[in-house]
Parts: C-alpha cells; structure tokens; sequence
C-alpha cells in the first residue's frame, strides 16, 4: 500500500469512519499494519530540511508559528490580514517525498475527509464540503505548478463561516494552506478563489533545501528520525536570505536504537479557533 493510502486509512480509522465505510476499502486498509509507516512518508532520505517563507504576502502577514510534536506533521504558519482579526491563513509544512500528481490528489481528498470528520465530531453544523478542484500557476521556476483546492462551509454559535483549502507537492514537501472568514463577508466560491491567489503569491518566493544522508540505509535512518528543532536565523549556509524571510530548520536525529511507534493520523484541524 502507498503511504497515502496507509495514512488515509490510518486517518479513518482514528476518526472511527471504516466501520461504516466500503467493504473492499476496509480490506485493503487492513493490509497498512504490514507496512513500515516510516518508509511510506518520504519518497527519499532527509537529513535536514531548510524552508524559507516570507513574512508579508500582499497584505497577509505572518505572526506565528506551531511545530507539532510528531516528524511528519511538519510546522504551521498563521498569516493574519492586516489589522483584521476576522479572517487569517494557516499555511502547513509536512513531508511527502516524491509523488505523482494522482497521489497528491488523494493527499488533497484524503486532508478533505478528514477535516469533515474533524467538523462533524466537533459538532459543527450544516457543513458542506465542495468537490476538488485542480489549479495551477506559474511557480518561481518559471514552470507551471499544479495545486488542488476546494472550498467547504459550516455553522459554529450560529455563524455561517466560509472556508478553503489549497495542497499542493513542493520539493518533498506538502505545502497546504486553510482560510476561513464569516460567510456574510466573503462566499466560499471566493474564499477559495483567494486562497488560490495567495497560494500563487507565496510559492514563488518559498525557499526548500533539502539534505540527505548517505549514511547506513535510507529506511534505518528514517526509523530514527526526530526534530532538533526550529531555527529563524536570516542566514543560510549558501549565503543568506532576505530580512523579510524567516527560516525554519528541520533536522531529524541519527538513528536510535528503538524504532519510533506507528504514528497516529496527523490531527485535523478545524477551520476556526
């Protein structure tokens, strides 16, 4: 099984969502327990992981980040809207390794069904989800970057709230983005919409380097990977980067003597806090 659909499955299972799902996909997620989950969230070895986001995108700006506990839940990034506190971006780095476009389509439907499990437990109400849609833009490449993206809508304490998502693969690493504001300021067909405008304004100007390891073999040194932690030096050993950039610094330790457990599915947020 691929490490999307483990992940899927894994996700599924944790939200109690098989029991009542399709008989042959409970069959074919019943075959993830015999599958190293390490080996399958990252198409190759990383050693360190170097990401650089700017600090202002039009008149989105950042004001925080969050590193989860876990290696492949990566970091997040909140961007508010200038002096507004009604809306804000939370744009999410976690691993992926090497996949196809298909793949990174299932990545995208896979995040949309769990963040409906995630709205529907926390009690939300009248939530909708739209079908997934594909994008692409020109990256800072020059070459054309395929993204996916839905828009989706939900009621908490009676407020109607309109919301989106963006994923997309970029140099081993997902990189998605959440955007939520009141629906009564902006329809979700809009919201999604400019989640893809401020998508295509941040890619270009990210910066991703990766360095492997050609120690030992990639799966021994995979199963003892951990964070070292995050750095925001504004300068990085190729020469330094630009003063309205931050750097985050991944690193995952050398190997330990005990495997890490089977990771439980990256927790989904919701769309409003």
């Amino acid at each position: 099984m691929e490490r999307l659909g483990w992940w899927l499955c894994a996700g599924l299972a944790k939200l109690g969502a098989l029991d009542s799902g399709e008989p042959g996909e409970a069959a074919r997620c019943s075959d993830a327990a015999d599958i190293d989950p390490v080996q399958m969230l990252f198409g190759r070895l990383l050693r360190e992981s170097r990401i650089a986001y700017p600090l202002v995108v039009d008149a989105w700006q950042a004001v925080g980040e969050h590193l989860f506990e876990e290696p492949e839940d990566g970091v997040s990034v909140r961007y508010v809207h200038g002096s507004d506190r009604d809306r804000w971006i939370d744009v999410y780095f976690y691993p992926a390794g090497v996949l196809s476009n298909a793949q990174v389509a299932e990545a995208a439907l896979a995040e949309a069904e769990l963040i409906r499990q995630a709205h529907l437990q926390a009690g939300y109400t009248e939530f909708q989800l739209d079908r997934l849609r594909s994008f692409s833009f020109t990256g800072g490449d020059g070459k054309a970057v395929d993204g996916n993206a839905l828009e989706l809508a939900y009621t908490i304490d009676g407020v109607r709230y309109s919301s989106a998502m963006t994923l997309l693969l970029d140099r081993l690493y997902f990189v998605k983005a959440r955007y939520s504001i009141e629906e009564s300021k902006l329809s979700r067909r809009d919201a999604r919409e400019q989640l893809q405008a401020f998508t295509a304004r941040l890619q270009p100007r990210l910066s991703i380097t990766n360095v492997g390891d050609g120690a030992g073999s990639w799966a021994d040194s995979l199963a003892g990977m951990a964070f070292a932690g995050m750095d925001g030096s504004v300068h990085d050993r190729l020469g330094g980067i630009a003063h309205d950039m931050r750097e985050l610094r991944l690193e995952y330790d050398t190997p330990r003597a005990d495997p890490l457990p089977v990771p439980e599915a990256r927790t989904a947020e919701l769309s409003a806090s």
